[in-house]
């Protein structure tokens, strides 16, 4: 396997190098390449596109991550070689200068990606990576594409950001638990006054 592309540019600018990425050889919750809905009787409008629904980050970034990535990527917590390859582009668009609405859903999508990637789905019918050293890809991708998110400087963000990294090094249900953790925090909405 090829290690995964890491674009140059951050924030919105990186979607711009989405064809550097083969995308059409990777596998995902919905087989290869772009899959027409029909085939799988699904009715998301960018389910079966992972290009697409990175792309959409841009436009529509809650339809593009909870219609297309989650549902492309990191399926039921089942992980892919996809989800490897668009990692890179997940953290760089997270890294850039993008409102914290977007930014705080895609770093809990790497904390679900990191989860799912510490483990091996064997069947693919439960959470965890589903291939053949996928888990290894997934760490790898996610190892290279985290000192990108050394810009972010929300509290909750940070904590959720090592977390992410602890459980990279060491792959226990603490660490996980660790994780989800950190990705509830993230994900509550401030106390209003």
């Amino acid at each position: 396997m090829d290690a995964p592309y890491q674009p140059n540019g951050t924030g919105f600018d990186a979607l711009e190098e989405l064809n550097q990425v083969d995308w059409n050889r990777l596998q995902h919750a919905y087989g290869k390449g772009v899959v027409p809905l029909a085939a799988v009787n699904v009715s998301l409008g960018i389910a079966g596109d992972v290009a697409g629904s990175i792309a959409a980050l841009r436009d529509d970034p809650s339809f593009a991550i909870g219609d297309g990535l989650y549902s492309n990527i990191c399926h039921q917590g089942t992980v892919y070689e996809a989800t490897a390859h668009a990692v890179p582009f997940i953290a760089a668009v997270a890294a850039g200068n993008v409102p914290e609405g977007i930014r705080v859903p895609l770093l809990a999508l790497l904390g679900e990606i990191s989860i799912g990637g510490s483990f091996i789905a064997r069947d693919g019918s439960h959470a965890g990576s589903y291939g053949d050293h996928v888990d290894v890809l997934i760490t790898d991708s996610l190892a290279t594409s985290m000192p990108r998110l050394s810009t972010v400087r929300t509290p909750k963000l940070v904590a959720l950001i090592q977390a992410i990294q602890s459980l990279l090094v060491d792959s226990t249900d603490a660490h996980r638990d660790a994780v989800e953790s950190a990705i509830d925090f993230a994900l509550t909405p401030p106390a209003t006054p």
